[in-house]
């Protein structure tokens, strides 16, 4: 029996979340039953190299501008004509838009739609609409969290049987048995310095100010303090000029976006994520399997992972002081950060395995297919 052909289609494919949890995802495809191809509406990006590097092709469309192109609908829709595609699985809002419409004039047998994050302000109305309209034409919508799954029904206006949420999972062993001091030396870092990481894009919805000005107030207490800042993103100078107005141009590293990510996780001793808004974040996932010690906004996704106080420590977004206490609270209590870092990488093993994650997707895609006379 020949391997099923499946398509992905993503808007980009620069270093992220979503585009990392791609390449997770078809790493684990068995090869003799699914056989994938990625569409890029932008250019490859370096995910979309890695992809390739593992034997899948990827394709560029270059196209991805702010109008809308009928002939982004049109590529896609010869694309899957020609190669026989029989799974369809799109990826953020420009992908599920056009890569929808693509494939309901195809006629493809399945339709998969994936939505990463929350709804934010703009557009809402908008994207309502549409969503609405190409959601009776697509057999599942995956949500990545409890959380992006209610904005969904709330705003999108689908039956909640064509929702199906299915957690980002991560690669475990990658961030089993790994020498935080070889990365700290390379950093010039001592072995004895306090070291707090935190990784995500330099926008404004990560809310790396706050972990800045956080650090700033605990400095009087840990003088030798570092602050590890992983990623690149539009606010990288603003928040690199923000930190030397506070005085802490000797204490905080800018390391850029990195691939090396196990690595520098094993080099911090505490991992903050202060963002404001998320679908599922993969970095605070990657710190719990790292055994780090976590301190993470209380939102609505993040409670999601961080469900007790056994596993991490969540405190108000936007709040400097709260992310200082417990920085410093973790910092002077070794024992109950050796607690929460045990608790967190259980929590992860058992639940954020890439394995479950993409076998929860082949397992949708045979389902969708079987009630169609198909199969993988």
């Amino acid at each position: 029996m020949q391997p099923i052909n499946i398509l992905h289609i993503i808007s980009k494919l620069p270093v992220g979340g979503v585009e990392n949890q791609l390449l997770l995802v078809l790493k684990k495809y068995n090869r003799n039953k699914l056989s994938p191809l990625v569409c890029s509406l932008s250019d490859k990006g370096a995910i979309g190299q890695e992809i390739e590097n593992t034997g899948t092709e990827v394709l560029s469309l270059n196209k991805l501008k702010h109008t809308f192109d009928w002939t982004i609908v049109k590529d896609i829709h010869d694309l899957i004509k020609k190669r026989n595609i029989k799974i369809v699985r799109t990826h953020q809002y420009h992908a599920n838009l056009y890569g929808r419409l693509a494939a309901i004039f195809a006629k493809a047998p399945c339709i998969v739609a994936s939505v990463h994050n929350i709804y934010t302000r703009d557009k809402k109305f908008h994207r309502r609409i549409i969503n609405k309209f190409l959601g009776r034409f697509t057999d599942k919508v995956v949500a990545v969290s409890e959380t992006v799954k209610k904005d969904i029904l709330k705003y999108d206006c689908l039956a909640e049987d064509k929702i199906t949420v299915i957690y980002n999972g991560i690669d475990v062993n990658n961030f089993l048995n790994i020498n935080g001091n070889l990365t700290r030396s390379k950093l010039s870092i001592s072995q004895e310095v306090p070291v707090i990481g935190t990784i995500g894009r330099l926008t404004f919805q990560k809310g790396q100010k706050y972990l800045i000005e956080a650090v700033s107030i605990i400095k009087e207490k840990f003088p030798r303090i570092m602050l590890l800042m992983v990623g690149d993103g539009p606010m990288k100078e603003e928040l690199q000029n923000y930190a030397n107005t506070l005085g802490l141009n000797e204490h905080v590293i800018f390391t850029g976006s990195r691939r090396d990510v196990p690595a520098l996780l094993a080099a911090i001793d505490i991992f903050v994520f202060p963002s404001f808004w998320e679908g599922l974040p993969s970095a605070l996932i990657e710190a719990m399997a790292s055994g780090k010690p976590i301190i993470a906004s209380d939102i609505p996704p993040i409670r999601e992972i961080v469900d007790s106080e056994k596993v991490g420590i969540l405190v108000p977004p936007k709040n400097r002081n709260a992310v200082a206490d417990s920085i410093e609270l973790l910092l002077r209590n070794k024992n109950l950060a050796q607690k929460i870092s045990n608790n967190a990488k259980e929590k992860v093993f058992s639940t954020f395995n890439i394995e479950t994650t993409a076998k929860q997707y082949i397992d949708l895609f045979k389902n969708i297919l079987r009630e169609k006379g198909q199969n993988i």
